[in-house]
């Protein structure tokens, strides 16, 4: 078995893989959101002459945008944490993995 520390974990790169994963997610929510904020809004029949259609314009361009948001909203995260855990595992000497080699 062999011991390792996890000492430093590269920010850009941690927020990079993060970024994609959560665009990835944001590509699963929008149908979901398109779905559920078009049908919520149109719910009220008596208001459905007023807005005509505006709001599944507004749900349609929040879906659209969301795997971007998801986007970039995973790759800020995943930098701050990147760095809250660089910074953690100096005072605490880090994550110690155990592998066990065949």
């Amino acid at each position: 078995m062999k011991t390792i520390r996890l000492m430093h974990v590269p920010p850009i790169r941690f927020g990079i893989v993060l970024g994609l994963i959560n665009g990835f997610i944001g590509l699963i929510v929008a149908p979901i959101l398109l779905i559920s904020l078009g049908a919520a809004a149109t719910w009220d029949m008596a208001l459905l002459p007023k807005f005509l259609g505006i709001p599944w314009l507004f749900a349609g361009a929040a879906s659209l945008f969301m795997p971007f948001i998801h986007a970039v909203g995973g790759f800020l995260v995943g930098v701050l944490l990147a760095m809250v855990y660089n910074l953690a595992s100096r005072w605490t000497g880090g994550i110690e993995i155990v592998i066990n080699e065949k």
